[in-house]
């Protein structure tokens, strides 16, 4: 699929290319062709006036374009009184031409001379009766366009060939992020599936427990529909997760912005938290500067915090403690959670925050959670330009440092 992919963005940039350089081949020859025809035009009509007052010598400033042009001087019968050194035919045979274009209503045209394309140009004498004839050639200036179009086509076929490596290597380029996000998509779905289907087994076998004794009361399958609804809960609760992630990925989780006093909405959070603490055997403190005003949605933040201290509390051991805290830096408001529990070893730090990572999968299912929760913690702290550090050492504890552009 990917080698398709690769081999259609290259064809579409050369074939893009490819055109852009036929159009500039094109325009470049016929300008350089109207340009090349407008100096002769223009050289033909200064000969034929010096001409026609009498003022070219052989020897003067045209005489270098004499390989390339001629004239002749006529009265008004067509009769040949002055010409030019350098003939391409002798006169008796241009007299014909002569006789012939005399009565001709154009001013110009062209004329083929021993295998020779002249353009001509006809011009009327001012003082006495009669024409000036100016004969400029056209296969040197045909020969010039032709080397022209050969160099461009070369330059064509070169800078061609270098489109088609150039966009194989950008193609590559392209790919990768392609590539990294396939694969995202795969390990999230896998994960996805993965973890629902061990509530939904748990479920399955629970309520085939109930079904196979039919003659027991609710009371004494009380345990079977616990534990069902124990899973329901967290299948309940990883459906939410996905579908959050989901709207947060397609831009359609939006923020509502308003100033609340943040360290009255962390102060609700850890109270929510203080019982499961007590009952946990952990000790759980504050320590909050009562004087920050945040622009944010308050909604968000407590979620935030809800999960850094759902994870602080889960791998903090009886007897350990978590504590938040928060702070005052001027410019940003500072939100820390540190515990002393479990701690993370370093190769897991810059992992913890992608979605289903844990950090021991053998335990992952003896902790309460979806794996998601750091995931969207990350998404709300980037949602508010904000940034988080973690630090961690096994054995001794984590802190999370979040900080929230004020």
């Amino acid at each position: 699929m990917f080698r398709k992919l690769r081999f259609q963005l290259t064809l579409i940039n050369v074939v893009v290319m490819s055109l852009l350089l036929l159009l500039f081949i094109i325009s470049t020859f016929f300008v350089m062709q109207a340009q090349i025809f407008n100096q002769s035009q223009q050289l033909m009509q200064i000969i034929a006036g010096d001409a026609g007052s009498g003022s070219v010598s052989d020897k003067q400033e045209h005489e270098r374009h004499l390989a390339k042009y001629f004239y002749l001087k006529t009265d008004a019968s067509g009769k040949i009184t002055d010409t030019s050194v350098g003939l391409p035919l002798p006169l008796d045979q241009l007299t014909p031409f002569v006789y012939q274009t005399i009565h001709d209503s154009k001013p110009r045209g062209e004329v083929d001379f021993r295998d020779e394309t002249y353009t001509y140009l006809k011009v009327p004498l001012k003082q006495t009766p009669g024409f000036v004839f100016t004969f400029f050639d056209l296969d040197r200036d045909r020969e010039i366009l032709r080397d022209l179009l050969l160099t461009l086509s070369i330059g064509g076929l070169v800078c061609l060939v270098l489109t088609y490596y150039g966009s194989r290597f950008m193609a590559d380029r392209a790919m990768t992020p392609i590539k990294t996000s396939w694969r995202r998509q795969q390990d999230f779905v896998a994960d996805a599936s993965h973890e629902l289907r061990t509530p939904l087994t748990v479920l399955q076998v629970n309520l085939e427990l109930v079904q196979g004794n039919p003659e027991e009361t609710v009371a004494s399958q009380a345990k079977w529909l616990d534990y069902s609804l124990l899973e329901m809960k967290r299948m309940a609760k990883l459906v939410d997760d996905l579908l959050f992630l989901a709207r947060a990925d397609s831009q359609q989780q939006t923020l509502e912005l308003k100033p609340f006093p943040l360290p009255t909405a962390l102060l609700e959070v850890i109270e929510s938290f203080k019982p499961l603490a007590k009952t946990t055997g952990i000790l759980i403190e504050a320590s909050l500067d009562p004087e920050i005003i945040y622009l944010g949605d308050e909604l968000r933040i407590k979620q935030l915090v809800v999960i850094l201290l759902d994870n602080a509390l889960k791998y903090t051991p009886s007897g350990g403690q978590v504590t938040l805290g928060l702070q005052n830096r001027g410019t940003t408001a500072e939100i820390t959670v540190s515990d002393n529990g479990e701690g993370i070893e370093p190769k897991h730090l810059l992992k913890i925050f992608e979605r289903f990572y844990r950090v021991d999968k053998a335990r992952s299912h003896e902790k309460e959670g979806t794996g998601l929760g750091l995931a969207i913690a990350d998404w709300i702290i980037k949602s508010h330009q904000g940034t988080v550090k973690v630090s961690s050492s096994p054995g001794v504890g984590t802190t999370f440092v979040v900080s929230l552009p004020q």
